[in-house]
């Protein structure tokens, strides 16, 4: 067995600067005012996660001497120095952003992509690349992802084009943690 120390701690000022800019890119201020009342630490390894704490467990984890492992909500990772939400952060980011894609299938879960013919609607428009939440039946959050097309093009666009894609690197989808064991 291993006695690996891991590093957790509070995330640099560049580190946080990273994490802001690609929550911005994405879901301007609103996504990071999401963030508002949070610290941000990082678990140090090849991937750095990035976990949001509240004010009152970062104190409780700064006070811990020994080997703390993680606290706070994962809100996603860095990889060279390249931010990528995943599901827990898309779940705050939610409470304030509008930039929302309705499905009416599971499959995205199963770690597959969506098609054009899958879209509900969307509560706020959309450009190719962009992050964008989804969101299946009766508003229940599933997860984030990059759209391959933007929202203006999605009626003239044939129902089997893949609008977003599944992610197998990162987890974007509450079905990952099934999928991964984790």
């Amino acid at each position: 067995m291993s006695n690996k120390i891991v590093n957790f701690r509070k995330a640099t000022k560049t580190e946080e600067e990273i994490v802001r800019r690609e929550i911005e890119k994405h879901f301007g201020q609103e996504g990071v005012d999401s963030l508002q009342n949070r610290f941000l630490w990082i678990k140090d390894g090849k991937i750095k996660e990035v976990c949001a704490l509240r004010p009152n467990v970062e104190k409780i984890a700064k006070t811990i001497s020994h080997n703390l492992y993680f606290a706070g909500i994962p809100i996603g990772s860095i990889k060279n120095n390249k931010f990528h939400l995943e599901i827990e952060g898309s779940a705050v980011i939610r409470s304030t952003s509008k930039k929302v894609v309705h499905v009416k299938t599971d499959q995205f879960l199963y770690g597959k992509s969506i098609f054009t013919a899958n879209i509900l609607r969307f509560d706020e428009a959309f450009q190719k690349g962009d992050l964008v939440i989804i969101e299946g039946r009766n508003n229940i959050h599933y997860g984030v992802g990059e759209t391959s097309i933007s929202s203006e093009e999605l009626q003239n666009t044939p129902s089997n084009t893949v609008i977003i894609k599944g992610s197998k690197k990162y987890p974007r989808d509450r079905g990952w943690y099934l999928r991964k064991g984790n």
